[in-house]
This record gives C-alpha cells, sequence and structure tokens, in this order.
C-alpha cells in the first residue's frame, strides 16, 4: 500500500573514452531539483512543501529526468537524492542502522531500470561498502528536520559518484533510489521501508528542474509498475522526487564507435 513516507555498444564506447580521458573535469550540475526551500512541515498548513514516499519494504517509488538537448550526448558522473528513514517511534542515528544496503537503479524512460551501483551499509555506521557512495546527514549539515505529521526526524543525503553513465541529450530517463530495510525487530517478517524526499514544486520556492508531478513506481528488481500521481494517496497535491545531476557534455571531436 501506497503512504507517506542494455545500452548500446556506441553509448558504452563514450563512457569508456572519457573516463580515461578525465572529461569529469568538466562537471556542471545539469539538473537541479534539489530540496525545497519554503512552506516545510506542517506548519505551513495546506501550503506544506516537502513530503517522503515509500511503498511497503520491497518496491520503490523513482522518477525521471533528462540532460541537454536533442542532438548531444553527455556522461552522468553523478546523482544525488535525499532519504528520510524514521518511523514515529524510532529515527536512527546511522542510516546503516535502518538498511543493509542502497542502490540507484537508472535505465531509459517507459521501461525496467537496473541497478548503475549499490553499496553494503553496516549498523551503527554512514559508512559505505563502496566509495563512490556518499552517506551525509543532511540535518546536522543544516537541512531541517521532517515533520512526519508529528514526528520531527532527519534528513539524509545520498550522493552516487564517479558513474560514467552515457546519456542522449534531451532524451527521458528514470531513476530510482532503494535500500532492503533490516527488519524492525528481531524475528519479524517486516522491514523498514525507504523513503524518498519528494516536494510539491510550485510551493518549494527552489529550483525545480522538469518537476511534472508524476512519479513512477518499481518493485525491488527495479521492474516498472506504472505511474504514480501522489494525489490521492494521503496528500493533497503533486511531487515529484528531489535530485540533482551532474555531468558532462562529450566534445564534437570525440571518438564515436559505431
Amino acid at each position: 500500500m501506497w503512504m507517506l513516507r542494455g545500452r548500446d555498444a556506441s553509448k558504452v564506447a563514450i563512457g569508456l573514452a572519457l573516463a580515461a580521458s578525465g572529461w569529469a573535469a568538466n562537471s556542471v550540475m545539469v539538473v537541479d531539483r534539489g530540496l525545497p526551500q519554503a512552506n516545510l512541515n506542517n506548519v505551513s498548513g495546506v501550503a506544506r512543501s516537502n513530503v517522503r514516499w515509500a511503498s511497503g519494504d520491497s518496491a520503490f517509488v523513482g522518477d525521471t529526468f533528462a540532460v541537454g538537448v536533442p542532438g548531444e550526448r553527455w556522461v552522468i558522473d553523478e546523482i544525488r537524492t535525499w532519504t528520510v528513514p524514521g518511523l514515529k517511534e524510532e529515527d536512527p542515528n546511522h542510516l546503516g542502522d535502518f538498511y543493509q544496503d542502497v542502490r540507484l537503479y537508472f535505465g531509459t524512460a517507459g521501461a525496467d531500470i537496473t541497478p548503475a551501483v549499490s553499496a553494503a551499509l553496516s549498523a551503527g555506521s554512514d559508512e559505505t561498502g563502496n566509495a563512490n557512495v556518499r552517506i551525509t546527514n543532511a540535518t546536522a549539515a543544516g537541512t531541517p528536520l521532517y515533520d512526519d505529521f508529528g514526528r520531527f526526524i532527519r534528513v539524509w543525503q545520498v550522493d552516487f559518484t564517479n558513474l560514467s553513465l552515457p546519456v542522449e541529450g534531451g532524451a527521458q530517463y528514470s531513476f530510482g533510489v532503494w535500500g532492503q530495510g533490516r527488519p524492525i525487530a528481531p524475528g519479524s517478517e517486516k522491514n523498514y521501508m525507504w523513503f524518498n524526499h519528494a516536494s510539491n514544486a510550485a510551493l518549494s520556492s527552489a529550483t525545480e528542474d522538469l518537476a511534472d508531478g508524476v512519479m513512477l513506481m518499481f518493485d525491488g528488481t527495479g521492474r516498472a509498475a506504472g505511474e504514480f500521481n501522489a494525489q490521492g494517496h494521503g496528500w493533497d497535491k503533486s511531487s515529484d522526487i528531489n535530485v540533482q545531476v551532474f555531468a558532462h557534455k562529450v566534445s564534437e571531436s570525440a571518438s564515436v564507435a559505431h
């Protein structure tokens, strides 16, 4: 129940060539759909902009974005999202207290998505088993606590770096972030759910690139399960998953394998 809470050979060749050439030094933010800056939490009443979404303990909510314009080629270097773990009774001290791992899923829009990178998490720690995945306590860095409609819990930032994901300019791609939850209690069949931070673009007072109010549903394997519109699921307005994407454009002189 929903509640608040391969590529072709030429693209692979581009990604490998750019990784070797050091083009990532030219990486820039190409999609800015960051955290909302206004109308936060219940004190904002009907104008509240921030929300989190989960779907049981074996599925997740995703979204889409596009980079550049048609005719361009880009390589995605980093994708940043935010998660808001916690129940009304519990707020973890570390992301690893609630989750065994974290994964970034990625693929062409309208299709299934697959893990692009993953990292193991350890209880009592925010360190990961992959140097390319960084966990940060965003609340400790200044992000306001998230009001879970009566209980305030921390927000965590997840950065997936050194991705080298080649994409076509202007094309839509799907993404999702999900972590396998630990059992809520010893012997429990219920695991902690992964919550993705989202916001309503019109009320966020922040840049919300390509926000369209439509999110996507995926099962734990990344299989597409249709669209998800926040309205009617305990939320009174549309929302989009917050995400920032950093990438570099392939130069016109870069060689392309056919």
